[in-house]
């Protein structure tokens, strides 16, 4: 057996991760930070995603606890099935599917319609290339949404480069730091939800 010698290039393996994999690792800590608020805190979570296809939901789903704060989420890639889950047509004619109006309505009805679901988080948008069943459509700009109680956060980002599963991956970190935000906004202002 022999011994390696140290080549004194660092111990970390940090300098040798790409972007997307240093992504990953934010995503799975912080998914492990949402895990434990919301075990910590009783309460429970759903989401309606588009763009990211239940990225988000998978990434809550991959920490040991989930089953203790997520009864189930819903994945509404078109406009068809956003109306048909209860996101009132007028609001996509009124603003279009990809806006926070629609992802605000998006979260609220998945807390109308999951089993149980305190915080709710919806999420539109187009990530690789223009849609052309919707004008508003600009690639790579998404819109996020978490409700909680009477509070909402709705922001928009602006992912231009990466690839799909890049985009999405930056979608569902920025969505889980809104959801430990929204949560901590509670901690500090206690509401009934």
């Amino acid at each position: 057996m022999q011994e390696r010698e140290s080549s004194g290039l660092g111990n970390s393996q940090s300098e040798f991760r790409s972007p997307a994999e240093e992504q990953r690792l934010l995503n799975l800590d912080l998914a492990t930070q949402v895990v434990h608020r919301l075990r910590r805190d009783n309460l429970f979570i759903t989401t309606v995603e588009s763009c990211t296809g239940g990225g988000l939901a998978n990434a809550i789903t991959n920490i040991s606890g989930a089953s203790e704060v997520i009864k189930g989420a819903f994945v509404t890639y078109s406009n068809e099935q956003k109306v048909a889950l209860g996101v009132p047509p007028e609001i996509i004619d009124e603003h279009g599917v990809y806006s926070l109006q629609t992802a605000e309505a998006m979260a609220r009805i998945g807390l109308q319609r999951a089993v149980s679901a305190d915080v709710a988080v919806g999420i539109t948008g187009s990530i690789s290339r223009a849609d052309p069943n919707n004008p508003n459509s600009v690639p790579g700009v998404i819109y996020v949404a978490t409700v909680f109680g009477d509070k909402v956060d709705a922001q928009v980002f602006n992912f231009m480069e990466g690839e799909r599963w890049e985009i999405k991956d930056k979608a569902v970190g920025e969505a889980l730091k809104m959801v430990l935000g929204i949560i901590e906004a509670n901690d500090e202002n206690p509401q009934s939800p």
